[in-house]
């Protein structure tokens, strides 16, 4: 072979922008192979041609490819199955990109935490009264608590088809079925108070709620301040050795009625058993 006329291993590191660490992993795993090798030193020799491709492998690379797939996209000739693989790649990145996302509103809340400047310093932990009550309810297995929004979407239009008629200073909320916090596939329950029972539209429920006994404390601001109110309910029902059922949040100003998080109010509720 005349090797005049084929790039040194070096060249072709520069023009392509890969390393030679990397050009030589890339043809352990059969990505890229050099057009010749001289048998006596070793020496790794590239067509110019070849540019094209190894450039192409640094794109799938940078995209988050690994060098297996990167090996069996350079290698495939079905247009359809490039398609499906950087489709899927979409797919992963998005969902890479909403964990970062709420990693660094974690890393917010630590950093704030830890600084000692959490907004709601005091918590009024009290025990209420809740008379009893009829809900329109739609219950669901939803991915994660914050998909909660799904079951809201269906809810108002369910009520409206089933002539539920809303009470005027009614409460809405949502209930967390699941007896432990769960990673994913969260029981939940969305609900509005009605002023008297009906027939409900599947998936819709008219649910009677008894009159119960609850331990509570009011949530200001957005989420993030959540376990600031947890812990201090904790706390109340640790000391007053209180066995509760699911906890639910009763909101008092939501997402949906005030866009500025500054604004919501959400009360926590646990109910009391045995009251």
């Amino acid at each position: 072979m005349d090797h005049d006329r084929l790039l040194r291993i070096g060249t072709f590191s520069t023009l392509s922008r890969i390393s030679v660490r990397m050009l030589r992993h890339y043809q352990e795993h059969g990505v890229i192979a050099p057009a010749w090798v001289d048998p006596l030193s070793g020496h790794r020799f590239y067509r110019p041609e070849q540019l094209a491709t190894a450039q192409l492998a640094a794109q799938l690379r940078d995209a988050g490819f690994p060098v297996a797939t990167i090996a069996q996209l350079l290698g495939s000739t079905d247009p359809s199955r490039i398609d499906a693989a950087l489709s899927a790649q979409r797919v992963v990145l998005s969902q890479q990109r909403e964990d970062l996302r709420g990693k660094l509103a974690a890393l917010d809340r630590v950093s704030t935490a830890l600084r000692g400047q959490t907004i709601m310093s005091t918590i009024d932990v009290t025990v209420a009264h809740l008379p009893e009550m009829t809900f329109a309810s739609l219950r669901r297995t939803l991915p994660g608590y914050g998909d909660e929004g799904l079951l809201w979407q269906d809810l108002v239009p369910l009520a409206t088809q089933s002539d539920a008629e809303l009470a005027p200073d009614g409460i809405s909320g949502a209930t967390f079925h699941d007896p432990e916090y769960r990673e994913s596939d969260v029981d939940v329950e969305v609900w509005m108070q009605v002023t008297a029972p009906f027939a409900p539209v599947a998936p819709l429920s008219c649910r009677h709620q008894p009159a119960q006994e609850i331990v509570t404390a009011t949530l200001v601001g957005d989420y993030s301040q959540m376990p600031v109110v947890t812990g201090a309910i904790g706390a109340h029902l640790a000391e007053h050795q209180l066995r509760t059922g699911p906890m639910f949040n009763i909101y008092r100003v939501s997402p949906s009625q005030d866009p500025d998080p500054s604004a919501w109010v959400t009360d926590v509720c646990f109910p009391i058993l045995g009251s």
